[in-house]
């Protein structure tokens, strides 16, 4: 009696658990690379970036972006942080892009930048972060994009 009772527990926790894995479902890491960075205001205090981002999607469905929290870095320096709350969808196999809005202080690496800028150098870039699917336990897809901007390439 006891061997069936404890039997039939296995059998419903397997069960259960083959539920919850279907309520995730489970993606491939899309693939997100910066395409353009755009400045928008500037002043003293505070400087303003529209950065385009896009999402290529290798999965045979559609992935939800609910949200995302982010670190951009320029040659190592933490330019910026914060969060969106865009919300869209990625078609299955395809790709869109969104414009993440930065704000910055750039005061305490001005120093810096201005010999970035004066010997035109390029500027290597990191955006790091996590993306929410808004899915039921689903786990936020880890952000890291990294690459070069060569200053020709900067629309100011």
């Amino acid at each position: 009696m006891k061997s069936r009772v404890l039997g039939m527990m296995v059998l419903i926790s397997c069960l259960l658990l083959h539920g919850c894995a279907m309520l995730t479902p489970s993606y491939s890491k899309p693939d997100v690379s910066l395409a353009n960075v755009e400045m928008l205001k500037s002043n003293l205090w505070e400087q303003s970036f529209r950065l385009k981002l896009r999402v290529d999607n290798p999965n045979s469905k559609a992935l939800p972006i609910r949200g995302m929290q982010y670190q951009v870095y320029l040659n190592d320096m933490r330019l910026a942080t914060g969060v969106s709350n865009n919300a869209f969808d990625v078609p299955a196999y395809g790709s869109e892009t969104f414009d993440l809005e930065v704000r910055s202080n750039l005061w305490r690496h001005l120093s810096d930048l201005v010999k970035l800028v004066d010997k035109q150098q390029a500027v290597t870039y990191r955006i790091e972060g996590h993306i929410s699917t808004g899915f039921f336990l689903a786990p936020n897809i880890n952000l890291k994009e990294e690459g070069t901007l060569e200053p020709s390439q900067l629309s100011f």
